[in-house]
């Protein structure tokens, strides 16, 4: 019944992903609290995070390596994290909200789009042609 693309996962990078996803929307909401306070610093402070970096990115790339277009739509949302970081430096609370909600139209996106589904190292490096991951993947 579900229709939404798998994106394999190994055990340890399912639970890494998920709590990712988990301070992604504690950001979200330390985010909609400090604009509200016009708390300018402290909504720069959260979208630090979100935002993209170039570890962040690559993190997306491994997670993403079996399901065809999650980097893509993964990388959307921490460029978008980024914008809201501009509109805070301008103190502009307005564009802050503006692009936390194209930001958290990103999220729901892919939570239409994608499900986790949890593999085996075999399944994992047939399904992307990668090797298991042994270090740590802590942005």
């Amino acid at each position: 019944m579900d229709r939404r693309t798998p994106v394999p996962l190994l055990p340890m990078m399912a639970n890494h992903q998920k709590q990712n996803m988990r301070d992604h929307l504690l950001a979200v909401q330390e985010i909609v609290t400090a604009v509200a306070a016009k708390d300018f610093d402290a909504v720069q402070n959260s979208v630090g995070r979100i935002g993209f970096s170039e570890q962040m990115g690559q993190m997306c790339e491994h997670m993403g390596a079996g399901a065809p277009s999650f980097t893509e739509l993964a990388l959307k949302f921490h460029h978008g994290a980024d914008q809201i970081g501009e509109a805070a430096k301008k103190q502009d609370s307005e564009a802050v909200l503006k692009a936390l909600s194209n930001t958290l139209a990103t999220c729901t996106a892919c939570h239409q789009t994608y499900k986790q589904q949890v593999v085996d190292n075999a399944t994992w490096t047939a399904l992307t042609r990668m090797a298991s991951p042994s270090g740590s993947m802590h942005p």
